[in-house]
């Protein structure tokens, strides 16, 4: 009979491109995770990887059990965490997919003021590329939730909008801008650095610079969100960034205004339809509610 530790070990294989890095994710030796592949494919009666001289390539039939074996995984998961509701919610795993910008906020503080109140709840957070990747992370069950800003693309699953996040100007050091709001059309044939990835958030800014009749130059682009703030600081160009980017960019030196015709993006969590677990919604609940977790992070 195949049991969930088979399930856990083939994903994990899965997941870190071979046995090597497997084990050592989940530490355990070697030679017992492959001995434990080996079990499963006899168990199962066919090959679920192809051992070549790179190391392991799922066969058909392998790709055909990993959404099965998530879902085993998902299913045990809220299981267990249904039954340790009863006691208070002292124990459960929580997978989240997030754009860089709201893994900052508003999941940080609610994280910590989740596992302040439930510190047995392991969580574990990926950033995903796209929204077409996020929403596959759901699907898949690789994650329970996801943030993402709105709009968002038909994606199939259910979409909670949950509050909306003010965007600044981050202008290099050194830049003359005047006290106060800054005009978008002071703006105007600015270098400016294009982040890539985050369709919505972009959209919104584009829109809101169309609709002012800016044109932006496009200096630098890049799909790292961790390295816009260097960027800026170093001269690359100007950012629009969200509260918390804008606030370490102005610790660095750079320009910081608020825009006279202010900019907001609105963001959601999407999920898969049907219960949630106990800690999906012990977690939901206080995104819905930040001014229980502000406290965490600081007030802005």
């Amino acid at each position: 009979m195949v049991d969930l530790r088979q399930m856990e070990y083939f994903l994990a294989v899965v997941d870190h491109g071979g046995v090597t890095r497997a084990a050592a994710a989940i530490c355990i030796a070697q030679p017992s995770l492959s001995q434990a592949i080996r079990g499963l494919e006899r168990e199962l009666g066919v090959e679920l990887f192809h051992r070549t001289g790179r190391g392991l390539v799922l066969t058909a039939a392998g790709e055909a059990l990993v959404a099965p074996a998530r879902q085993v995984l998902c299913d045990a998961t809220a299981a267990r965490a249904a039954v340790a509701e009863v006691v208070g919610l002292r124990a459960g795993r929580l997978d989240i997919a997030a754009h860089a910008a709201l893994t900052v906020d508003p999941l940080t503080p609610a994280l910590a003021t989740l596992r302040r109140r439930s510190p047995g709840i392991s969580v574990g957070v990926r950033e995903p590329r796209d929204d077409e990747e996020l929403a596959r992370l759901v699907r898949d069950g690789s994650c329970e939730l996801a943030l993402t800003y709105l709009p968002v693309p038909d994606l199939g699953l259910p979409v909670s909008a949950l509050g909306s996040q003010q965007v600044w100007a981050v202008l290099p050091p050194g830049t003359p801008a005047p006290d106060g709001p800054l005009p978008v059309r002071a703006l105007h044939d600015t270098p400016v650095i294009d982040i890539e990835g985050h369709g919505a958030l972009r959209a919104t800014v584009l829109a809101a610079l169309a609709s002012a009749g800016v044109r932006m130059r496009r200096a630098t682009v890049t799909r790292h969100s961790e390295a816009v703030v260097p960027m800026v600081l170093a001269g690359a160009g100007t950012a629009f960034l969200t509260r918390w980017y804008a606030d370490e960019a102005a610790r660095g030196g750079a320009v910081v205004r608020a825009l006279d015709s202010p900019m907001a993006c609105r963001f959601a969590v999407v999920h898969r339809p049907g219960r949630l677990s106990p800690a999906a919604r012990a977690l939901l609940e206080l995104l819905r509610r930040p001014e229980e977790t502000r406290h965490a992070v600081g007030d802005p």
